[in-house]
């Protein structure tokens, strides 16, 4: 397991910086206590506090870390290594360039009797650490910052992790073999002053699908409905409801268009009522069409149901008994990352990703949908046989409920992908050697098929599959 790691504190009497102000001279005589992960260590340089903002010295944090720190007198820069990472920072300037993404501070650092000085939360940031700031009884600054403990890479699957890096995959990515983790990381960016962590909470898209369809047949099980009734039994006035099955509607085979109107305040219900004046594509089960609209009315149907909210229902039968504390459906106080859209050729922050309940709308973490990974592999939500309805092929398309099956020879695999908002994410699970990879990435318009296709092979190769 690679993780970044360090184990020091820091006490001491920050620099006094001459700039005018007796604020800012009063505040920087305050004594300043760092600690890093628990433990104490006096530094050679102290560090500063002006203006609020707290500046401790590059030099000394990058030993604290184990990493090496590489001077450039002409360009001023500092060329960081630390793990995996390499950062850079040109003196006086706003941003640490961490791998291929520049992270923007709040300030610029400065330097102070030849002492590179950096802002605190800049640097932890750029190490994905946890930062709090406060103040003791007595008045003194404490600053404690807790390192990157979340990452792992096993060696086995280094590989993989390079790959990544090198086509720059912006978002967070997890591999493990019989539950295990082989491998969790975070690339690129959350925000434009954070990266994105390996516990990040994000949007995952239409990998929301297999939750919509885990609740209906939990109801099925439950003998509330059967997936062979009509729509028209559960919603009026969709067009050839009454040959429409709830089967049709997991399997992508109703014939109902995908597309339905995206308000953010727009109801569920009133979405269903937008579907019913939607024209069919072609005659119910007679062919393929990915429709979100036909997860919508699925949706619908767990609410006229369970008498339950389709966020409430998820939560209660299917996030809480599984411990996916990290999971839900997501509104504006859901505190995820960014999703990113690209205009003029840079990537700026996507709109609030909207969607509807049903097709898009849940966020996780690459943890909380390895629970559900192994959830499948048990009894916990669904029964292994009503599970086994989910893995098969309802179309040419290999398309079951809410999964696609893969086959290679013997090996089975199902997946689903998704996109919106500035999101795109796949997840992987091979049946056969039980090899998960969820990728949850945070950039619009990823192939994420071809992309998850070779993760698989090169997964499948490091793991000698």
């Amino acid at each position: 397991m690679i993780r970044v790691l360090c184990a020091l504190m820091l006490c001491a009497v920050p620099v006094l910086v001459q700039d005018g102000s007796k604020a800012a001279a009063a505040q920087s005589t305050q004594a300043v206590h760092i600690e890093v992960n628990g433990e104490q260590q006096y530094w050679r340089n102290a560090p500063l506090i002006l203006k609020g903002t707290t500046f401790v010295p590059l030099r000394d944090v990058v030993q604290s870390v184990n990493g090496t720190l590489k001077w450039d007198s002409p360009t001023q820069t500092a060329t960081i290594r630390v793990g995996r990472d390499t950062l850079i920072h040109r003196t006086g300037s706003k941003s640490i360039q961490v791998n291929q993404v520049s992270l923007a501070a709040p300030v610029h650092s400065r330097t102070v009797n030849g002492t590179l000085m950096v802002p605190v939360r800049a640097m932890a940031n750029a190490l994905k650490a946890d930062i709090k700031v406060e103040r003791t009884a007595s008045g003194q600054m404490s600053v404690n910052i807790v390192t990157d403990q979340v990452s792992q890479l096993q060696p086995e699957v280094i590989r993989v992790d390079t790959y990544l890096r090198e086509i720059n995959y912006p978002g967070m990515a997890l591999i493990a073999r019989n539950g295990e983790i082989l491998l969790k990381q975070g690339y690129g960016l959350a925000d434009e002053q954070t990266l994105n962590r390996p516990d990040q909470k994000t949007r995952i898209a239409s990998l929301s699908k297999s939750f919509t369809a885990a609740s209906i047949l939990s109801l099925a099980e439950a003998g509330k409905l059967d997936v062979q009734d009509p729509i028209s039994t559960y919603i009026s006035g969709i067009p050839d409801g009454h040959r429409i099955t709830l089967h049709m509607l997991l399997s992508q085979t109703s014939g109902l268009p995908s597309a339905f109107g995206r308000g953010e305040h727009v109801t569920l219900a009133e979405t269903v009522e937008e579907i019913r004046h939607k024209a069919l594509k072609f005659e119910p089960g007679s062919a393929y069409l990915y429709s979100n609209s036909g997860y919508v009315l699925l949706a619908y149907v767990v609410e006229q149901v369970s008498g339950m909210s389709y966020a409430d229902y998820v939560q209660q039968t299917l996030f809480n008994p599984l411990g996916m504390d990290h999971s839900g459906e997501a509104s504006r106080k859901v505190n995820t990352n960014n999703g990113f859209v690209q205009e003029d050729k840079a990537w700026v922050t996507a709109p609030y990703y909207v969607s509807q309940s049903g097709s898009g709308t849940i966020y996780s973490t690459v943890d909380d949908l390895l629970k559900w990974d192994r959830a499948l592999y048990t009894d916990a939500i669904l029964s292994q046989d009503t599970i086994h309805t989910m893995y098969q092929p309802y179309s040419d398309k290999n398309y079951g409920y809410a999964w696609i099956l893969k086959e290679n020879g013997t090996k089975r695999t199902v997946f689903h992908n998704g996109s919106g908002g500035g999101f795109s994410t796949a997840f992987s699970r091979n049946l056969s050697d039980d090899v998960t990879i969820i990728l949850l990435g945070n950039h619009a318009g990823m192939d994420m098929t071809s992309l998850l296709n070779e993760v698989e092979a090169r997964t499948a190769k490091a793991l000698n599959l």
